[in-house]
This record gives structure tokens, C-alpha cells and sequence, in this order.
């Protein structure tokens, strides 16, 4: 969560208070210093202000269940890279990944542990994720990755990579679990978002069907 609400209402405040001292002298109005008594408590009440602002603009780009970011924040996030990106003439990825068979799962363990996946899986994806990737929950158990300045293999490296990040993990309750990937690249495969995005989800569709190719398997034993 960010503190921009915080830091610009205390600045207003602050900015106010520098305005109202040069005015007094100025104007040479007598100095009433018992403002300055209750000065914390004017930093406090636009400091909780702000943090009520921040809260509200956190949880409007927040998937409330997995902490990764929703719908919204993809469209925007994927609108200033590409601006970027055209500059630097650089490359996007968009990766698609979809929990196998996650019906199966809840209606066998329960929707709470079901949940407790989703949350689990997330938790990977931003671990494997670096610092400039945006990770986003893109419905139900389907993941979104946006990827800045790829690579010309970025495709099979990252699959790669995920995989043996994903061999690694132990989920709790389960000993199987298995997930699809699909990935598109911008501008290779499309200039737009969703030209992008259907390219990734039809490539993830269809490693599904086959269950080879693209296909992330964690074989836990106990």
C-alpha cells in the first residue's frame, strides 16, 4: 500500500500553516501560538484522512483473496508499458495460468481449501515473479503475468523457470496439483491487450486438452 493520500494531505496542511505564518507577518496580524498547540493533532486528523484514501485506492487494485493485482490495474499497467516499450523498441510478455481441474478440487476438499490453493499458488507466482513483473488474478483460477523487456527465448526459458519453481513447492492437502500455461509477446503476437491476452488463453486452453506442452506438475508423496 502506497502513503501518496497521507503525504499530500499532511502537505496541504503544512503548506496552509507556511501560508497563514507569512500572512500574520505580512499584515503584521498578531501571532496566535496556540495553534501551534494543537499542531499534532492537525497532522494527525488529514494523516488518518489520507490513510483512509490510501486504504480505499489499495483495495480497488487488490484481489482481496490472493494480495495480486485485479483487472484494472492490468489495463492501465499494460498501457504505460506499452508506452514505454514502443520508445525502447523492447518486447512484452503476457502469460496466461490456469489451475487444472480446480472444480475438482473444491468440491472435494471444500471451497475453503480451495481458496487456501488459490492463495498458495498465488504466493508462488509473485515469489518467482521479479520486481518489475505485475501479477494479477484474472478470474476464478486463472493468473495473469505481465512481463517487461523479455527476451528472444523468453517463451521456453520462462516456462522453464517456472516449472522448477513449481517442482519445488509443497501445497498443503494436496499431493498432485497441475497448471496450464499460455503466453503471447508483445508487439510479436499482437499490439493489443486483449489481441494478447486471447492468444495467451487459447495456447493455455490447448496444452490443457492435450496435458503436455506448457504444462506445470507438482507430484508431491507423503
Amino acid at each position: 500500500m502506497q502513503y501518496k493520500g497521507r503525504i499530500y494531505a499532511l502537505a496541504i496542511v503544512i503548506l496552509f500553516n507556511i501560508l497563514r505564518y507569512y500572512y500574520e507577518k505580512y499584515f503584521d496580524v498578531p501571532t496566535d501560538f496556540n495553534y501551534l498547540i494543537l499542531g499534532p493533532i492537525f497532522l494527525l486528523i488529514p494523516w488518518w484522512a489520507g490513510r483512509q484514501y490510501d486504504l480505499a485506492k489499495f483495495y480497488s487494485e487488490i484481489d482481496p483473496l490472493t494480495n495480486t493485482y485485479n483487472r484494472r490495474i492490468v489495463k492501465e499497467h499494460f498501457q504505460r508499458l506499452e508506452n514505454k516499450v514502443k520508445k525502447e523498441n523492447g518486447q512484452i510478455g503476457i502469460v496466461m495460468i490456469d489451475i487444472n481441474n480446480f472444480k475438482g478440487y473444491n468440491d472435494t476438499y471444500g471451497h475453503d481449501i480451495g481458496d487456501q490453493l488459490l492463495i498458495e499458488f498465488a504466493s508462488l507466482l509473485k515469489q518467482h515473479a521479479s520486481k518489475h513483473d505485475l501479477v494479477a488474478r484474472w478470474g476464478g483460477d486463472e493468473f495473469l503475468l505481465i512481463v517487461p523487456n523479455i527476451t528472444e527465448h523468453f517463451k521456453s526459458t520462462y516456462i522453464a523457470g517456472l516449472h522448477d519453481e513449481f517442482k519445488k513447492v509443497q501445497f498443503s492437502e494436496f499431493t498432485t496439483i497441475k497448471a496450464s500455461v499460455g503466453i503471447a509477446t508483445y508487439p510479436n503476437d499482437g499490439e493489443t491487450l486483449e489481441t494478447l491476452i486471447n492468444m495467451a488463453d487459447t495456447e493455455m486452453y490447448n496444452s490443457k486438452r492435450t496435458m503436455k506442452n506448457n504444462l506445470l506438475e507438482n507430484a508431491l508423496t507423503y
